[in-house]
């Protein structure tokens, strides 16, 4: 096999960690060259005396991607010293926008780490989580086409986004309490708390048997503890509602009978709701007179925050929106439509582009499909 060549890889390999994932074979194999996104693709020119073994790594793909083809052509210019991610091109829009992922254990590590650059911050993620789908504006993936280009980052962001044995190499979502989106407590008529820690004081307003809309990845949910359940349902007007719940995943077992498929789910990179048998079914009639319940794990370090301040294992989550209408996305409009139906709002400033709910499975089968697995292939 010839020593250099220009790799066109198609599928989804746009916010997914390709490129710092070519950079990174790239220095593994001595490769020189460059690799960039070029709207529906990713384009990669190298030259190297183990190009072939370059070639096989980089068509393994990341964790995150889905490779559909690789080819390989003459590359006519000459490349090097060195290897380069360069700036993504225009091209063709017709690639595929990658789903949000729910937050990797080691970015939960990194919130949790006292002192570190990430400790207690809500919207830490890397190259391996995060929201894709809900903040992308269009194609190629850049934080420039992405709401994250309202937080230019801070000096410490920005080194890590360079470092190539960073995480968070050219990891367009990257952002810290400096420099990135941050919370508010608002009262039920919208006016800002006066509050250190948005997330304790929601933590603490839960615990104190009252109702939140949170604003989320793509949306805003109804929050509440299990004894609240009741009055939030009379609130809404839907007595007989199942309402989701969030839970700790070591306290899953509490609630639920879930089988290893259901666990499969439940702990995968999407999260999404599993409709599960009762532990009791006669329990928990509050959330759920059904023998099934619909369980899902905390999907953002938001959550995870959330719980480490609450002083319940378990919390009503149900979508905000009225069932047939899509999901509230701004705060704004939250206050105006659920204002006289909660206490208060745990919300965020990043802008959701894309709404999304949350998906649902049950026995292995989509019931509905959302947040992260769509959009679709």
């Amino acid at each position: 096999m010839q020593n250099r060549g220009k790799i066109v890889i198609r599928g989804i390999v746009q916010g997914v960690g390709f490129r710092p994932f070519v950079y990174a074979l790239a220095e593994k194999y001595d490769i020189s060259g460059w690799v960039k996104n070029l709207g529906s693709r990713v384009e990669i020119a190298a030259a190297g005396a183990r190009f072939s073994d370059f070639c096989r790594e980089v068509s393994k793909g990341t964790v995150l991607s889905t490779i559909d083809a690789v080819d390989v052509f003459p590359l006519d210019e000459e490349v090097g010293p060195g290897f380069v991610i360069r700036s993504s091109g225009e091209g063709s829009l017709d690639g595929m926008i990658p789903p949000d992922v729910a937050v990797c254990d080691d970015c939960i590590r990194d919130i949790f780490t006292p002192g570190g650059r990430y400790e207690g911050y809500w919207a830490t993620s890397c190259v391996n989580c995060g929201p894709r789908y809900s903040i992308i504006k269009t194609l190629p993936y850049d934080r420039e086409r992405t709401a994250m280009d309202a937080f230019p980052t801070c000096t410490a962001c920005g080194a890590e986004y360079t470092d190539p044995a960073c995480r968070r190499h050219h990891a367009q979502t990257i952002a810290c309490a400096s420099c990135g989106p941050s919370l508010a407590l608002l009262r039920a008529d919208g006016t800002e708390t006066a509050c250190a820690d948005p997330v304790a004081a929601a933590a603490a307003m839960l615990d104190a048997g009252q109702i939140l809309a949170v604003r989320g990845l793509g949306g805003f949910h109804l929050a509440c503890t299990e004894e609240a359940a009741g009055v939030l349902k009379g609130r809404l007007g839907r007595p007989e509602q199942p309402l989701a719940v969030m839970v700790r995943e070591d306290a899953v077992e509490r609630y639920a009978s879930p089988t290893e498929e259901d666990w499969g789910a439940l702990r995968g990179r999407v999260h999404p709701i599993v409709v599960m048998e009762k532990r009791d079914p006669a329990g928990n009639m509050g959330i759920s007179s059904l023998h099934t319940i619909g369980v899902m794990l905390p999907y953002t370090g938001l959550h995870h925050l959330l719980f480490a301040r609450l002083g319940h294992d378990l919390l009503v989550m149900t979508s905000a929106n009225m069932p047939g209408t899509p999901m509230i996305t701004g705060t704004p409009d939250a206050v105006a439509r659920l204002g006289g139906t909660v206490d208060g709002f745990l919300v965020h400033n990043r802008e959701i582009v894309n709404r999304c709910d949350d998906s649902v499975v049950r026995d292995g089968h989509i019931i509905r499909l959302s947040r992260g697995m769509a959009p679709m292939r």
